[in-house]
């Protein structure tokens, strides 16, 4: 365990200060002790530590289940070996539980999740590490208010205590909390309180254990917060080899097995021309609806007097004419009574009769209330009829519009309802997507091998993509501050680095000592084992201007029962509003003296 000395100057300032009472109250009678007081404040500071491994320590986890958080779980459930690596090499007996940030869910207020709520030492790696996977893994669909310290201590106190979370709470054992949230704590308490009661779990009423309790938190960056790398999002049916550029595009490439398109073995009917069924859906080319809006199935140009599809009718003679381009051959006026048409084409059919008027913006009003349909046999254009969701492919409606069938208007048939459509690829059976919805309820919701976010369909779905800034967890980080814990960042790449300072934390064999004062960067910053006046270390650490502490190398961790001394100079300002003047040595009016 941590304990930071106070500040050695602080007893000779109280000391001038009682002087300088006495003497503004009428003198200082013979023999009182008070000097004249001093012109100089002594500088120097040593903050002493201990490092002592907690052979038995309970975990408590309280993850975030927001929408927001999937990615952050998968991140820290895949990095157990980091996290609990000093564990093992220290040979505590740890035990491991998790709760979330969810204080409207009943299943949740506190109480451990996971089938096996306890990942203990007793384990093997591999059960431990599988089961902490899985229990961190706690979705995202939970409570977007999050109440994490209302929720640890909820998990900490009857009646949850001695029932859903029984056997957590060990009287010989310290406590650790971390926080792992990418939203402010909204609990409803000042932190003062939490603190109180955490600390309060450990030690006699008379005398409060508090180095057997610590809080960390994986949180927003103080003080203004962080943004995350925006997720990598592919189209897979886009014609185009992006956004990795590895010259594989769409559904050939490996990172779109997931895609909804690439369900089938070829996405509709590949080549319209080639006399093979190409989707195995029993329409060939022009009479698989997948072809009716190529060129090849339909008249393509209405004025060159070719018969472009074969089907015996030449440019606005065509109904593909008529439907399709409007432009070209459609009536001037649906609304005339009159025949006059575009570029002087006429046909015997009279405004709503005529199939260029299904195009018309006012078709609706005109034609369907006015009672009139064309009495044409035109093949369902199923791709202008279907409305679906670009993002997860299925279809969500038709626009009502029975272009083939303009006799039957009570029982219109229109999009997929349509059996013209039922080679259409969007009205395969199976067709199956992830919804966006779907995206953090940790399920395979289309069986295709991929949950959530690893699915490509939930790509830009609320609960897999995080671009937006995340705000600093400046509560979580004042719990964990005042109790000797650490705050890092939840915006991190990965988290192997996050998990495995938490897991020094945790064990009490730190790689970081948090100064107690700024040091004056201008003057020697010495570090020591066991002994103020042994030779200060030359190598293995680094003084971390950011956070304002000693970290040491890896492979230079002072052992457990080391007495680490840290010597230097203080200054009021932090290093980074620190001009580089200022003085260094014996205190300003003692020449020679050190403190």
């Amino acid at each position: 365990m941590l304990e930071s000395a106070p500040p050695s100057a602080l007893s000779p300032r109280r000391a001038m200060l009682g002087c300088l009472a006495a003497l503004t109250l009428g003198g200082v009678a013979a023999g009182s002790g008070c000097q004249e007081p001093p012109t100089f404040f002594r500088l120097e500071q040593t903050d002493v530590f201990v490092q002592e491994i907690r052979r038995a320590v309970d975990v408590l986890l309280v993850v975030d289940n927001s929408c927001s958080m999937i990615d952050e779980q998968i991140k820290l459930g895949s990095n157990f070996e980091a996290f609990i690596e000093e564990f093992v090499d220290a040979e505590v007996d740890y035990q491991i539980g998790v709760t979330t940030t969810d204080m409207v869910d009943p299943l949740h207020r506190g109480r451990l999740q996971g089938e096996t709520k306890l990942i203990t030492a007793d384990m093997s790696f591999e059960e431990a590490q599988t089961l902490f996977s899985e229990n961190v893994h706690v979705c995202a669909t939970g409570s977007g208010f999050e109440k994490g310290l209302d929720a640890a201590r909820a998990a900490l106190t009857e009646p949850v205590l001695s029932n859903e979370n029984a056997g957590f709470l060990r009287e010989n054992a310290a406590l650790a909390i971390v926080f792992v949230s990418d939203e402010e704590d909204i609990s409803v308490d000042p932190v003062g309180d939490y603190l109180d009661f955490f600390f309060g779990l450990k030690g006699d009423p008379s005398y409060r254990a508090r180095d057997l309790v610590t809080m960390s938190s994986v949180v927003g960056d103080l003080p203004g917060g962080c943004e995350q790398v925006p997720p990598v999002v592919f189209d897979c049916a886009d014609g185009l080899d992006e956004p990795d550029g590895d010259g594989i595009i769409d559904c050939a490439d490996e990172d779109c097995a997931s895609a909804w398109q690439c369900a089938f073995d070829v996405v509709g009917e590949a080549d319209c021309t080639d006399g093979v069924d190409d989707d195995n859906d029993g329409a060939v080319d022009c009479f698989d609806a997948d072809c009716g809006d190529q060129n090849v199935c339909r008249e393509s140009e209405c004025l060159d007097e070719e018969d472009d599809d074969g089907d015996g009718l030449t440019d606005c003679n065509d109904p593909d004419c008529l439907v399709g381009q409007p432009e070209v051959c459609g009536e001037l006026n649906c609304f005339d009574g009159g025949f006059e048409h575009q570029n002087g084409y006429l046909n015997a059919l009279i405004d709503c009769d005529d199939p260029s008027c299904f195009t018309n913006p006012d078709f609706e009003e005109a034609c369907f209330n006015a009672g009139g349909r064309a009495d044409v046999d035109y093949p369902e254009r199923c791709d202008l009829t279907i409305t679906f969701d670009p993002l997860t492919g299925g279809p969500i409606g038709s626009d009502g519009k029975d272009i083939d069938d303009p006799l039957s208007l009570t029982e219109e048939l229109a999009g997929c309802e349509d059996p013209d459509c039922a080679t259409y690829y969007l009205c395969r059976p199976g067709l199956n997507a992830e919804a966006h919805n779907e995206c953090g309820d940790c399920n395979d919701n289309d069986l295709d091998g991929f949950e959530d976010c690893d699915d490509v369909d939930c790509a830009g779905a609320e609960s897999c993509d995080n671009p937006y800034p995340i705000g600093a967890g400046t509560r979580y980080a004042d719990v964990s501050l005042r109790s000797g814990g650490v705050v890092t960042s939840i915006c991190a790449e990965e988290f192997s680095g996050i998990v495995r300072e938490l897991g020094l934390n945790i064990s009490g064999l730190r790689d970081a000592f948090y100064l107690s004062q700024f040091p004056r960067l201008v003057c020697p910053l010495e570090v020591r084992f066991d002994s103020q006046q042994a030779e200060p270390l030359v190598e293995g650490w680094v003084y971390d201007s950011q956070e304002n502490r000693i970290l040491f190398d890896a492979d230079a961790l002072p052992a457990s029962g080391t007495t680490i001394f840290v010597d230097y100079t203080r200054d009021t300002l932090p290093p980074g509003q620190q001009d580089g003047a200022g003085t260094c040595g014996p205190p300003v009016g003692e020449e020679g003296e050190g403190s």
